[in-house]
């Protein structure tokens, strides 16, 4: 259900993420709580303390009446291989 003039948002599938970026991504994502994200596109990468992705996902928020929005995700694999995330900007629509 969306609000009056609001975007429906519909589920996407099949983005191909790089096969690493795809590994670190789900392996930040898995470890949030009350939050789902499904990749929508891969956006590109930039070196800087290690390599940053900047990815397109589909945020769903785990309630009685599941909010769903378009973000930005920006995930850090360090050079010692560890993964984290940088920061989930949501997207106005």
């Amino acid at each position: 259900m969306s609000l009056l003039g609001g975007w429906n948002l519909d589920e996407v599938k099949g983005c191909n993420l790089p096969q690493k970026v795809q590994s670190d991504f789900t392996a930040v994502t898995s470890e949030l709580v009350g939050a789902e994200y499904e990749p929508i596109a891969y956006l590109g990468s930039q070196v800087a303390n290690g390599t940053n992705y900047r990815i397109l996902a589909l945020q769903k928020i785990i309630t009685q009446n599941t909010e769903r929005k378009f973000v930005r995700m920006i995930i850090n694999e360090a050079p010692d291989g560890s993964v984290r995330l940088v920061s989930v900007s949501g997207l106005a629509l």
